[in-house]
């Protein structure tokens, strides 16, 4: 005979009624239970913690708890009238709110007039708003002064997952309790209570699957139990959680960590293959490959694995970190992950040209000069830019008779000469000037790092060969606007550069101030460091990491050679010509 009696989930029945029954927040039940023993309940409280840690179910505890008739300990009996009604939501008096769909001023006026009533049936009044945080601004400061000093038979209980949200005039009014992830052993321990007591059965790996998938959240592991249960009659087992569940096999998983460390695109495209025909997700596929190599660097260092091995796991998990799952280019997810089987990364930046990724540094011996391209359009990686030697500089070779003059080091032309080069390069609105490069210098230090405007190779700066590492930051100035025009030459990364002005070397770190007006500049800088730290560290002989701050540029002087700063003066009096007049009196 088929049962009348409706199927209530897993979360739902499971829910914790009492402090004892809430799995792993030990330090939250302990001081509400203190509380309440003690009497010292707040009258407003906010829980804060991911989805499905139990932040409603804690709230409705206290609830409970204030309101019993038979306390055990600080924790509710469960069994008396006032607990019986709260568990089962007759009572008037505890009134549970969804804060996301009552969220406006009008809602909360209402909820404010009828905070004078006195409580029908128990002694204490019980507001939950949940997912608080989308209360709007009006609302909150309709709320304020009742929240300050509600009646003495209101409590204010909040539970939200983003209290960044919260305005800080409430916040200040409101006794926080941090409720955390819990741990898979957690989780695992939970799930088998239920299925031993609705007479199931699971192997261990199962469980452990649930536990992990559910990122920390009891409700999220009770239910995918619930879904598997539903769909199986039989023990529960670890392949077939993984078919219901849309995940990719142990077995795939590894094949594809070996073929992004070994580079080797045929076996990782065959797995892709494999995947797709299965109709298996990519984006959970992403999380599980992430989890693998994090898995296996961890269990390599404890392990001792060899140095090599760690490497390419290291190398793999970088081009993983460039992958975005939400991206809706051409290709998708699927052209992002075959890329990183090539050893090429996809820009982080959601609006950067989707080639353009870090450079690829080659060096020969220490102390040796970079010389760096773009991964994107560079060669095999067994064709490495030949370095050049680090003794006494010698004149570079004659061109081939087939290659134009403007690409020899040796025969620079002035930049009106050179085909598919413009004479002057176009202003930039509305960043700042007083440091943009004259087209004959930047025709002079076009470097291999940056594509050159004609769609070719720019030929590679002459090096300072023999030169000390150093950090001095006077000369960084003194070649700061030869570094404006090489880097110059990459147009998204000519705006970033033209901006900013050297402020400080410290060994290898190179400060970057940006102006306090266009702060938002530091922000983008941050993304295209890579580029920054090529160009730069090739003028100064030795690797560089680039740090971007926001400051008064003012303050700021860029040191020049006494020729480079007089042909930038001449310049800008030959482009602006009139428009140049001497600074008035301040009065």
């Amino acid at each position: 005979m088929t049962s009348t009696i409706p199927h209530q989930a897993i979360y739902r029945r499971w829910r914790a009624q009492t402090f004892s029954q809430i799995v792993g927040q030990e330090a939250v039940v302990a001081t509400l239970r203190n509380a309440v023993r003690s009497g010292r309940v707040s009258h407003a409280i906010l829980f804060v913690g991911p989805r499905g840690t139990g932040k409603t179910s804690l709230a409705r505890i206290l609830a409970k708890a204030l309101n019993c008739t038979n306390l055990q300990d600080g924790d509710p009996c469960d069994a008396c009238p006032a607990c019986v009604a709260i568990r089962e939501g007759t009572t008037l008096d505890v009134i549970e709110i969804d804060a996301a769909s009552n969220r406006g001023i009008n809602e909360v006026r209402e909820l404010r007039d009828r905070l004078q009533y006195a409580p029908s049936s128990l002694r204490r009044k019980v507001y939950i708003l949940d997912e608080a945080h989308q209360i709007t601004k009006d609302a909150w400061n309709a709320l304020l002064k009742s929240l300050e000093e509600p009646p003495d038979f209101v409590v204010f209980m909040f539970a939200s997952t983003h209290p960044q949200d919260f305005p800080p005039a409430i916040l200040s009014r409101l006794q926080r309790y941090d409720v955390r992830r819990l741990t898979t052993t957690e989780i695992e321990g939970k799930l088998e209570r239920i299925l031993a007591a609705d007479g199931h059965a699971a192997e261990p790996g199962a469980l452990r699957l649930i536990a992990r998938l559910a990122a920390g959240g009891m409700r999220d592991a009770e239910s995918m139990l619930d879904q598997l249960l539903s769909s199986t009659a039989g023990r529960l087992d670890e392949s077939s959680v993984r078919d219901l569940l849309g995940l990719a096999e142990a077995d795939a998983i590894e094949r594809f960590i070996g073929a992004l460390v070994a580079r080797d695109p045929v076996s990782g495209i065959a797995v892709l293959d494999e995947l797709e025909d299965r109709g298996r997700d990519l984006r959970t596929f992403v999380d599980q490959v992430a989890e693998g190599i994090r898995s296996a660097l961890v269990g390599g260092l404890a392990a001792g694995a060899a140095p090599g091995r760690q490497a390419g796991l290291i190398a793999a998990a970088r081009g993983l970190s460039g992958i975005d799952p939400s991206r809706a280019g051409i290709g998708g997810l699927r052209l992002q992950l075959e890329l990183a089987l090539f050893g090429q990364g996809v820009a982080a930046d959601p609006g950067a040209d989707p080639l353009e990724t870090r450079p690829v540094i080659e060096r020969s011996g220490p102390g040796s000069q970079m010389a760096a391209r773009p991964a994107a359009l560079a060669g095999p990686v067994s064709d490495p830019v030949p370095a050049r030697a680090s003794g006494p500089s010698s004149p570079p070779p004659a061109p081939a008779t087939d290659q134009p003059a403007w690409q020899s080091h040796a025969s620079a032309a002035p930049p009106g000469d050179l085909p598919g080069r413009p004479a002057a390069m176009p202003r930039v609105s509305p960043l700042r000037d007083d440091a943009r490069p004259s087209p004959a210098v930047a025709s002079t230090h076009g470097l291999a790092a940056f594509p050159s405007p004609s769609g070719q190779d720019a030929p590679p700066a002459p090096t300072q060969a023999g030169a000390p590492r150093t950090s001095d930051l006077a000369r960084l100035r003194e070649l700061w606007p030869q570094i404006v025009a090489h880097i110059s030459a990459h147009p998204p990364t000519r705006p970033l550069i033209i901006a900013c002005r050297p402020i400080s070397v410290e060994g290898n770190i190179v400060t970057l101030g940006f102006p306090e007006d266009q702060a938002f500049l530091k922000d983008v800088a941050f993304r295209r460091r890579p580029n920054l730290e090529s160009g730069i560290g090739q003028f100064l002989g030795h690797e560089v990491n680039v740090r971007c701050v926001a400051t008064n540029l003012d303050a700021v002087a860029v040191q020049t050679a006494n020729s480079d700063a007089a042909f930038l003066l001449e310049e800008a009096r030959r482009i602006f010509a009139d428009d140049i007049v001497e600074p008035g009196e301040v009065r």
